[in-house]
């Protein structure tokens, strides 16, 4: 007959032994039975094989006894009465199996275990003491570790001041900014690959809470001796038939030129297409095209290179960035003081 044995896992067999077994009679065997019911046999391993025989506690008062040098001392600077510390340090010494103190009427003095245990246990103190303050700091915040995803925009133009005032106030908050276009930042923000976003405009996917972040305004970048820059203002229109220096194709500001010149059945002429502002505006002052930019982002590269900068008057122009989070998911306390702070920033400014 064949009778149905399982396991979830087989522990090493150890000096010609199998670990403890658990007899579990509930689980019978399949088929009929011969000479009486096989028990189900699961084989687990042991819990560990290196049990912790003592607890912080035991290492704190038995560190008060070896400084104080006697156990009522001890128990008096530990706030603890002297039987209370005088059995703990009997336990520690049972469950390690050697003495730690020679004891006598003057006070205690430490054996060469005890000497051994003093070294070790001033270190695990020490370390779980500064285990327990960066849990502490975690929970409040103070430390931790938040991600942000943000448009090219919003990283050259106003996250270094606030990101420079958020490092001050919290130094032991990392924060890991990446750029991205806006579609992405919502979505990665929507499935928690991102803590908080901004983006410059607003996200068709549900599940996400968005706040006004700060204003975005475009300006046209030209050579100081083309036609159009002594212009107060331009209109896109104007611009359409100009060769153009832009962003590459992937960022949000190369879309939102696109998508306005398909809106009026154009395409634009990108002469050349690079990944920063400052190169863009490198180009233009080279005379390969003229170029629209954001006017924070831009404005030390434009008078280095003495530029024209004219504002753009179509209403996509003025943009608006928002601050986005998940609806309804608890922030945890690094990313919320992120959050919090950056919007302040927006208000101060």
């Amino acid at each position: 007959m064949l009778y149905q044995l399982s396991y979830t896992r087989v522990w090493p067999i150890l000096g010609g032994a199998l670990s403890p077994i658990n007899w579990r009679p509930d689980c019978a065997p399949a088929g009929p039975r011969r000479g009486g019911i096989l028990p189900f046999l699961d084989f687990t391993p042991p819990m560990s094989s290196v049990a912790l025989r003592f607890d912080l506690r035991d290492l704190e008062l038995f560190v008060a006894v070896a400084d104080a040098g006697s156990i009522a001392r001890a128990a008096e600077r530990s706030h603890t009465v002297a039987s209370a510390v005088s059995k703990r340090v009997s336990d520690l010494e049972d469950n390690l199996g050697c003495p730690l103190l020679l004891r006598g009427a003057k006070g205690v003095e430490l054996t060469a275990a005890g000497h051994a245990l003093l070294a070790r246990a001033r270190v695990l103190l020490h370390q779980a003491g500064q285990l327990d303050d960066e849990m502490r700091r975690h929970a409040s915040g103070t430390r931790g570790y938040v991600r942000m995803f943000a448009n090219i925009s919003a990283i050259v133009e106003f996250l270094p001041d606030a990101l420079a005032s958020f490092a001050r106030q919290h130094p032991d908050i990392h924060v890991h900014l990446e750029e991205h276009v806006s579609s992405a930042i919502a979505a990665a923000v929507a499935d928690n690959s991102a803590d908080l976003g901004i983006v410059s405009e607003l996200p068709a996917i549900d599940g996400l809470t968005t706040v006004p972040f700060r204003n975005d305004d475009l300006v046209v970048v030209l050579k100081p001796d083309h036609p159009l820059a002594k212009r107060s203002s331009l209109t896109f229109a104007e611009l359409i038939d100009q060769p153009f220096v832009g962003l590459h194709a992937g960022s949000s500001l190369h879309r939102l030129l696109t998508r306005a010149a398909t809106e009026v059945d154009r395409s634009l002429h990108w002469r050349v297409q690079v990944t920063s502002f400052d190169a863009a505006c490198a180009m233009v002052a080279s005379g390969l095209g003229v170029s629209i930019v954001p006017r924070a982002a831009t404005s030390a590269y434009i008078r280095s290179l003495s530029l024209a900068s004219v504002p753009l008057t179509d209403p996509w122009a003025h943009r608006q960035l928002f601050l986005c989070i998940r609806s309804g998911a608890p922030m945890h306390s690094a990313a919320k003081l992120l959050y919090d702070h950056l919007q302040s920033h927006a208000v101060q400014k």
